[in-house]
């Protein structure tokens, strides 16, 4: 999947990153449950492993709007 810059208001970032997560989360369950039913083949395991990468990028991303929001909220003051 080719990584394309994001040129969008702040809110817009937060609701990607948002988003990026659910997505995540959303394969990180469908993964857990083929190995839950009995499927131990790597498939679902990398594609768990692929999950936790999303999920924690996505997460990253969040965490900077967070300290770049309040870096912008200090200096007006």
């Amino acid at each position: 999947m080719a990584i394309r810059p994001v040129t969008t208001s702040a809110s817009t970032i937060f609701d990607k990153a948002r988003e990026g997560m659910g997505k995540g989360e959303r394969k990180l369950n469908k993964a857990a449950a083929k190995v839950a039913s009995g499927d131990f083949g790597p498939n679902p395991i990398l594609e768990m492993a692929k999950a936790e990468a999303m999920y924690g990028a996505n997460a990253r991303v969040i965490q900077a709007h967070h300290e770049m929001l309040g870096t912008v909220l200090d200096t007006r003051s």
